[in-house]
């Protein structure tokens, strides 16, 4: 049944959210997000996994406020580049998404309220920086024009959002989770720059990609380098007074997954595909490292 304006309230916003925010892709990414942040929090610090899954919730709602900031700050250029949208066919609206927006928000709030004074406090230093991601620091017109800075700027917000999940597990922290925000920083952006490098006949014209800023060569290489980094900052963590074998086997296979699929001729699809792949790959060692 195709959507219209006059469907019913919650299943348009259903169908906005599968289109946009696709629920059960984006539960299974805050899953292994928090789940390996928190264990390597209770890891590092010598204790066990037993985080507060609170910590999760509030990340899901933040990704999807993200989104919902993307929508509003993105609806000029999405409404001429994607006309077949819900939202560019006024299916949803933007006012009906800002107070979708607020609803989120507040929900975030209560939930990081609850547990505690050290959640909270990251949780509004999180909420702080997506408020200046969305007027883009005040220099959108300039980061527009230079799309490397503009990932590399707004890409803190994982670092934040990995400090809840330390939060959450409600342990002393440790210098070496300063490796942990490496690895989920670094393949968070692996993650950001694989989903926009497209083949010269799949750019959409009013639309910037790293490929089209960069060219699709050294697009690619600037994604292979991040993703070994990202790899490589996992190595610390699973090389103490014995090599953890298994979490390490499993980032060089996320290596060796986004090496392949982000070869020469590759298409969008399958370079997104294998930067995907090796962010979850990477979480998922973490979370293996921390419950080892």
């Amino acid at each position: 049944m195709e959507l219209t304006p006059q469907s019913p309230l919650l299943i348009r916003l259903g169908g906005y959210l599968n289109e946009r925010f696709p629920p059960v892709v984006y539960t299974i990414l805050v899953v292994l997000f928090f789940g390996g942040s928190a264990a390597m929090a209770s890891h590092l610090a010598g204790g066990s996994a037993a985080a507060d899954w609170r910590g999760a919730v509030i990340i899901w709602l933040v990704f999807l406020h993200l989104r919902l900031l993307d929508e509003q700050k993105d609806f000029a250029v999405d409404a001429v580049a994607h006309p077949t949208r819900l939202l560019s066919r006024g299916v949803v609206t933007l006012p009906l998404l800002g107070r979708l927006l607020l609803v989120v928000v507040v929900l975030e709030g209560v939930l990081a309220w609850t547990m505690g004074s050290a959640v909270f406090g990251w949780w509004v230093g999180t909420l702080l920086f997506t408020g200046l991601m969305r007027v883009e620091f005040f220099v959108g017109d300039w980061l527009q024009n230079h799309l490397i800075v503009y990932a590399v700027t707004h890409n803190p917000v994982v670092a934040l959002l990995t400090m809840v999940a330390w939060a959450s597990a409600d342990v002393a922290w440790s210098p070496d989770f300063l490796w942990v925000l490496a690895v989920t920083s670094l393949g968070s952006l692996a993650f950001e720059l694989g989903r926009k490098l497209r083949l010269p006949d799949e750019e959409v014209e009013g639309v910037d990609s790293y490929s089209s800023v960069l060219g699709h060569a050294r697009a690619r290489l600037l994604l292979r380098c991040v993703m070994f980094v990202g790899v490589f900052a996992l190595l610390p963590l699973t090389t103490g007074d014995s090599i953890e074998r298994g979490p390490l086997g499993l980032g060089v296979l996320a290596l060796v997954v986004g090496w392949v699929t982000s070869h020469r001729g590759a298409s969008a699809k399958k370079i997104e595909t294998g930067a995907s792949l090796l962010l979850l790959m990477l979480l998922s060692a973490l979370w293996w490292l921390g419950v080892s």
